[in-house]
């Protein structure tokens, strides 16, 4: 069975080109950031993100035991990217969310929440160029995770038909708290 990460990768990987700006708004343990430091190659950047420094550390390990230089590290909250990252705006090509708690953590409490999820969405909305895209794994299992996953549904089902792509994918034969992907992209508004 393919995993939600695995998912979120693959659809990423259609809207990510050499050279392109990506945003991974919850760095983790670096998987994440290192799978977009491949797609966007030397020429590119990736600006990976997140409130805990041991997780900005691990990322930062990570790509040094892969011998990536093409990473920004930011100690912050992705609720506040529209003025931490002002000077990309309109530049980025796609800004992915894998959300809930630090895996391998011991303090599971320090999770993601609706609130900042959604602030961190909507500053995608002036973050993106024309043809951006959003990748979001929620997890429904975790205290708080059902709202946050909901939050999440609901804000991509509100972006305009005419301007945007949306999916949401998930497993229909497991429990009802399994890992949700959701996928926007802008819809091109040039003419092919």
């Amino acid at each position: 069975m393919i995993t939600s990460v695995r998912l979120a990768h693959l659809l990423l990987k259609e809207c990510i080109h050499n050279g392109d700006i990506m945003i991974d708004a919850t760095a983790g343990n670096g998987h994440d950031t290192l799978f977009l430091s491949d797609c966007v190659g030397d020429a590119g950047t990736v600006i990976a993100i997140d409130i805990q420094a041991e997780a900005i550390n691990a990322t930062r390990q990570v790509m040094e035991i892969h011998q990536r230089s093409n990473a920004l590290y930011i100690l912050g909250d992705h609720a506040a990217m529209n003025d931490t990252l002002k000077e990309y705006e309109g530049n980025i090509a796609g800004i992915t969310f894998n959300l809930g708690y630090l895996p391998g953590a011991i303090d599971h409490t320090i999770i993601t929440k609706s609130s900042s999820t959604i602030s961190g969405l909507n500053a995608c909305l002036t973050l993106l160029h024309e043809q951006g895209c959003i990748s979001v794994i929620a997890y429904r299992g975790h205290d708080h995770g059902l709202e946050e996953a909901h939050a999440v549904e609901q804000w991509m089902h509100a972006l305009p038909s005419q301007e945007w792509h949306v999916v949401s994918i998930s497993a229909i034969n497991q429990s009802s708290t399994s890992p949700v992907v959701y996928f926007a992209r802008k819809k091109s508004l040039r003419p092919q």
